[in-house]
């Protein structure tokens, strides 16, 4: 089994010294018989300019010394060596220099294999530094089929989707954040949902010049001691478990084992052949602004009654006439009342269509909204579906979009949404909740909220290695939204809040920064019912930092091989 080794450590002002580091902790990793080292972004120099005359003086020639040196040391440990700088592309007279953060794989002949620009700039880098103008960072290898991403690339779901559907069997990340989430959320999840294994390396140390930490303090109101590198570089599991993880502040190689080739390939086979490209012709959409009017707060149930039948039927409509005056909506999770709806289509059928009319009536008499899903009878057979119910009945019917896990065949084309009057929800049924494609379509057509109702599958142990909480609070993170999940028994639903101060570069008044900059605030079900606050109106801003918005400044160029059937996928 081949070792990879996340190198974790500190980079200065001085090209040098930094040019020294990267070669130590090459050896150091080598000297362990690492087959795969990827280094930190930005290992040149700190990304911290006066101006891009000063930016382009420390940008690096690829050819130059720096970068022949780093070969030269892949060809002598005869390994895989990724490492991330900032590169000089284009200096014309008059012209803005272009200069790109870019990853570059260099391989056991000391030759570069492949290189990958970074597609989406964060903050100040867009002062900089010229984003990618194409996908790229894909190259066979032995050890496998390996994938680049670096940093903000990596808390957008797209760049690392595109790698997995073009064959990646083996992602890794060049980090160079001080945010404790993009660690324990976001590289995570990126394996998670692409059933792939991450090697992931960040910095450790100061990432603005020492001299100027207390000024850039001042300017960004972020305490001087969360301008260090978040550290924690770490192996991901197909599952979004640490296989190993490091540490925080301190320098260090993260070396795991990962099964060969073949075996991720079996871990990984079949998940991205279940996607249907057809419905992500959402993704090229403008992003749609949520309407400000949303509320500032609204109080939401998870219920999950306990009993089956109409057992359970009675139980929910207690637990809804029960809740409080302030809760605006319920959920409650896939065809409540049945234990297992594919035993008889026809009787859950039927429970279904009983809870839907008890529910109903509740609804009208408590004015609270109720979400949950159905199994209806269509014109093609059983179709799985979610429905909103309020004082009016059905008003959202949203038909599961992937094949079903339960059997069925998907019964719709079409994601919708719809206007609560504390704000705009998405509705995503079953497996259609493990999709990232469909939560980015949400929050593109301005939804502040989405409902999920997660498959029984995925909730009762079938699928041991899906992390629900951490797929789902990436799903709220990435896209700024927030989110509810209902799911059978009395612990597996969550509700997913927003923070309402987030951008970066602005005070914060309501809360201190701890080291997270989007991570929501989560609420896992406790009991048959759990109430919990929603923030709606936090939806509305998405702008992660200077000239940086979560949804309009996402990495478009990848967005196209969203549209495209997965390559060499098996079912």
């Amino acid at each position: 089994m081949p070792k990879v080794a996340a190198l974790q450590f500190a980079t200065g002002t001085d090209v040098d010294k930094n040019l020294a580091t990267c070669i130590r902790m090459i050896d150091r990793a080598a000297a362990d018989e690492a087959k795969l080292m990827v280094l930190p972004e930005f290992c040149n120099r700190i990304s911290w300019y006066q101006d891009l005359d000063q930016a382009w003086e420390y940008a690096l020639d690829l050819d130059g010394p720096f970068l022949r040196a780093i070969a030269e040391r892949a060809r002598m440990h005869k390994s895989y060596v990724l490492i991330n700088v900032s590169l000089r592309r284009q200096y014309r007279k008059g012209e803005k220099p272009v200069i790109t953060v870019t990853s570059l794989l260099y391989g056991p002949d000391g030759d570069l294999l492949g290189e990958a620009d970074k597609q989406s700039l964060m903050g100040h880098e867009n002062d900089f530094f010229t984003p990618a103008t194409r996908a790229a960072g894909l190259v066979d290898t032995e050890l496998g089929r390996i994938g680049f991403i670096a940093c903000r690339d990596g808390i957008s779901f797209e760049p690392a989707r595109r790698l997995a559907l073009a064959g990646a069997d083996l992602l890794c990340n060049s980090l160079n954040s001080f945010a404790f989430d993009e660690a324990s959320l976001h590289v995570r999840a990126r394996a998670a949902e692409n059933r792939l294994f991450m090697v992931a390396a960040n910095k450790v140390g100061p990432l603005v010049p020492e001299q100027e930490l207390a000024q850039v303090s001042a300017m960004t109101s972020i305490p001087e001691s969360s301008l260090y590198g978040a550290g924690e570089s770490q192996v991901v599991g197909v599952d979004g478990r640490p296989v190993v993880e490091g540490k925080r502040g301190v320098e260090q190689v993260v070396m795991a084992e990962l099964p060969d080739r073949d075996a991720r390939l079996r871990l990984s086979m079949g998940t991205l052949a279940r996607r249907q490209s057809s419905l992500y012709e959402g993704l090229k959409q403008s992003a749609l602004t949520p309407s400000s009017d949303a509320e500032e707060e609204v109080k939401v149930a998870l219920i999950s009654p306990q009993g089956t039948g109409v057992e359970a039927i009675e139980r929910a409509e207690e637990l809804v006439m029960d809740l409080p005056e302030n809760v605006a909506l319920a959920v409650l999770p896939v065809c409540f009342p049945v234990a297992d709806p594919a035993q008889d289509w026809a009787r859950t059928m039927r429970l279904c269509g009983l809870a839907e009319e008890r529910l109903a009536e509740v609804s009208r008499k408590n004015g609270v909204a109720i979400c949950t899903s159905v199994i209806d009878e269509g014109v093609h057979g059983w179709h799985h579906v979610g429905i909103l119910l309020d004082e009016s009945g059905r008003r959202l019917v949203q038909p599961q979009l992937h094949r079903c896990a339960m059997g069925l065949a998907p019964a719709g084309s079409v994601l919708q949404v719809f206007d609560l009057p504390w704000g705009r929800v998405a509705l995503l049924v079953g497996e259609d909740c493990f999709y990232p494609e469909l939560s980015r379509m949400a929050a593109l057509k301005g939804a502040h909220c989405v409902l999920a109702v997660p498959s029984l599958r995925a909730s009762r142990g079938s699928r041991k290695d899906e992390n629900v909480p951490l797929l789902m609070a990436a799903r709220a993170a990435e896209n700024r939204i927030c989110l509810v999940a209902a799911m059978p028994g009395t612990d597996g639903g969550l509700v997913a809040s927003l923070e309402r101060e987030f951008t970066l570069l602005e005070p914060w008044r309501e809360r201190y920064f701890d080291g997270n900059i989007n991570k929501p605030i989560m609420t896992r079900q406790q009991g048959e019912l759990t109430v919990a606050a929603l923030h709606p109106r936090a939806a509305v801003n998405k702008m992660l930092s200077s000239n940086t918005h979560l949804l309009r400044d996402r990495a478009h160029q990848s967005t196209d091989h969203l549209l495209q059937v997965a390559a060499d996928t098996v079912e």
